[in-house]
């Protein structure tokens, strides 16, 4: 069975260093990060906020999680350069690497934008993915490939089911990538029809692994071995529930995913 990371999303009610604490109780390998603020969580900037900084850092310590993918990384017409910077930085101290999203329109520019942050991320010696979304300027997997290439060094990708499905995309794009450039997957689950509010869905209303349409089992059966798979599914549980009880939803229920598929 692979160990699973817990990346930010699923959980985002809860800052970094409580879903460090929860992600350890629930056993899982790794997580993924959002060290800066987001529009639906309490996310700190742990980039300047120091205090902060060091109780992340001593509940990664004591919990001996994995870090992977470090966020947001959102690649604008004017990126944030500076912020930029300091995320790789902390990236680096956290082990981790940074994933990016690109929303320039000028898709010149952005792949420019791109190069410049695998510069500064192998500046750090850390990796650099491009993830795929359909509310983006690279929609595709393989508009996030083009991208990757164009930035060269050390950069590959990140991809979401999701994101995979609501572009009209399916597995079989996703195996026609090179699959040594397949670093980071997120599974989630929902139906084959997309909802009318597609950001409220990709933010709120997903479902976990193995509980929708998705053919989840087919998309395991193409990813490579050298994948690192994490669980990034903000779904909308029964009242009441503690963020340890809804992450163990998503953490059981990927597990009966994965051992249907091996069977």
């Amino acid at each position: 069975m692979v160990r699973l990371y817990l990346d930010h999303l699923s959980l985002v009610d809860l800052t970094a260093s409580e879903f460090v604490r929860v992600a350890a109780e629930l056993g899982c390998a790794g997580v993924g990060l959002y060290i800066s603020p987001v529009s639906m969580g309490p996310a700190l900037d742990l980039t300047t906020d120091h205090a902060a900084r060091r109780e992340l850092i001593d509940a990664i310590q004591a919990s001996r999680l994995a870090v992977g993918i470090i966020e947001p990384c959102l690649l604008r017409e004017d990126p944030d350069w500076p912020l930029l910077e300091r995320t790789v930085a902390l990236a680096a101290e956290l082990g981790g690497g940074v994933n990016c999203i690109g929303f320039d329109p000028e898709v010149s520019r952005l792949h420019d934008s791109i190069g410049r942050l695998a510069v500064m991320a192998a500046s750090a010696n850390i990796p650099v993915t491009v993830e795929s979304f359909t509310l983006s300027t690279l929609r595709t997997p393989a508009d996030a490939l083009t991208a990757a290439r164009a930035a060269g060094g050390n950069v590959r990708l990140t991809f979401d089911a999701l994101h995979v499905m609501r572009s009209g995309c399916g597995w079989a794009d996703v195996a026609a990538l090179p699959p040594e450039m397949i670093a980071h997957v997120q599974l989630n689950d929902g139906p084959i029809v997309a909802p009318e509010d597609r950001f409220d869905e990709a933010v709120h209303g997903r479902l976990p692994p193995g509980q929708g349409e998705f053919d989840l089992a087919g998309l395991l059966a193409v990813l490579p071995p050298t994948a690192r798979i994490a669980i990034e599914a903000p779904f909308r549980a029964p009242a009441g529930l503690s963020p340890l009880e809804r992450g163990r939803i998503l953490l059981e229920s990927t597990a009966r995913l994965f051992a249907t598929e091996l069977n």
